[in-house]
């Protein structure tokens, strides 16, 4: 489900979809990292989630498999957290 959804965020409808239901700052602070890379924002967001994925410590992965969980669209729910923290860390 997570990595269906992540192979998808390359599509401008989904990631659209995504965005759409993230915090106004959060979806602004990817649109300009987005433009600061110069990359289409499907294809920022489905790198950044991927590297996340890729670097994640255990101590990250407990609490996005803790969101997972409770969330009625776990991969929609673990893909807006990742976001989330990584353009809030920056």
């Amino acid at each position: 489900m997570l990595g269906e959804l992540i192979a998808q965020l390359e599509r401008p409808d989904v990631a659209r979809g995504v965005v759409a239901a993230l915090p106004s700052d959060v979806a602004r602070k990817i649109e300009q990292r987005a433009a600061a890379a110069s990359m289409p924002m499907t294809d920022f967001m489905a790198g950044a989630v991927r590297e996340f994925l890729d670097g994640a410590d255990d101590d990250l992965w407990f609490q996005l498999l803790t969101i997972i969980r409770k969330s009625d669209d776990p991969g929609l729910a673990a893909v807006q957290t990742i976001l989330q923290w990584v353009v809030m860390d920056q």
